[in-house]
């Protein structure tokens, strides 16, 4: 099965290597903003870019795995989008003004706008995935995109707040990993490998996911404004505990500021800034650290599975620098 889409990917100029560059064009084939306010937003989306670890992700274990490089583009593109759709639903959800130091959509437009130029999006990573010409891949792409999608409505509909790491684990599978592990196993169902290297593919983007995820976090507390592009302890603000707040909660389990928190109850601001601070003074970020680093280390013995090669080095060149990232 072949679907030939209408605008054939064509090169840009960009300091990237060359295959991400034709991933970049393939993104901005699927949109024009001459044609409507809807497609302009989503093609000022694609058009900021980000650190596109994902596609990178696609592009070099599909090349360690020798995959046809026509339908990796497409994948790695189709994954590409379908993140850019999660934003905007998050932004939307989260009420975020700020991404990557860049005003959202949320911000610039209404709920509605917005909810449609990320549906719009998913249309089109649909669209993408489906020229990969892989049954199997457009199975676990939506098989991530249900994951991704039920993780959210589950956090929405918790009576309560995160309160232990497991719901903080379960939730961030979801939300993050699901997709890095997509990134990873959706290339071996476009090779000829067998089920232990498509398992081994899954296992390292899965684990680097998670790690991704909890540096995330940690950043949220440990970065100024500036640096990270939006506001620092965002989380709590939103009255989300993430890990660092999870494990400053095991050490001070009657911390009535955070108890607040799990019970959806705002905080006065002044309130806010002194649980931020005492979260930043004790060892909890160092422990999220480590545990991000656990997760790493899974990634890399998974990776080890995997055949040799320059992609492999490359890949545990990115999974080590998950740790060391500063935004």
């Amino acid at each position: 099965m072949t679907i030939t889409l209408d605008t054939p990917p064509i090169l840009i100029a960009r300091r990237q290597p060359p295959q991400l560059e034709q991933v970049e064009a393939l993104l901005a084939s699927q949109v024009d903003g001459t044609r409507s306010p809807l497609e302009a937003a989503l093609a000022q989306l694609i058009a900021a870019g980000g650190k596109r670890i994902r596609p990178r992700l696609v592009l070099l274990m599909g090349g360690l795995l020798a995959v046809d490089p026509a339908p990796l583009l497409y994948l790695a593109a189709a994954i590409e989008m379908l993140h850019t759709a999660t934003l905007v639903h998050d932004d939307l959800v989260d009420g975020a003004s700020l991404r990557r130091g860049v005003e959202t959509l949320n911000a610039r437009a209404s709920a509605a706008a917005s909810v449609l130029v990320g549906d719009f999006a998913f249309t089109r990573a649909a669209r993408l995935v489906l020229a990969t010409g892989s049954l199997s891949a457009v199975d676990m792409f939506t098989e991530a995109m249900a994951t991704i999608v039920n993780g959210e409505l589950t956090q929405i509909a918790r009576p309560r707040g995160i309160a232990n790491r497991e719901e903080y684990f379960d939730w961030i599978g979801a939300k993050t990993a699901a997709l890095f592990e997509l990134s990873t196993g959706a290339p071996a169902l476009l090779s000829q490998s067998g089920m232990e290297d498509a398992s081994s593919a899954r296992r390292f983007g899965y684990a680097i996911g998670m790690a991704f995820q909890i540096m995330d976090d940690v950043l949220d507390f440990t970065s100024d404004a500036a640096h990270l592009g939006k506001p620092s302890g965002q989380d709590l603000r939103q009255g989300i505990l993430t890990l660092p707040a999870l494990i400053y909660l095991e050490a001070h389990p009657d911390d009535p500021s955070l108890r607040l928190l799990i019970n959806r109850q705002r905080l006065p601001e002044a309130d806010l800034v002194q649980l931020v601070d005492s979260i930043r003074q004790g060892n909890s970020i160092q422990q999220a650290i480590e545990v991000a680093q656990g997760f790493v280390n899974d990634g890399l013995s998974a990776l080890d599975q995997l055949p040799d090669g320059l992609e492999r080095s490359e890949l545990e060149k990115i999974a080590r620098s998950v740790v060391d990232r500063h935004g």
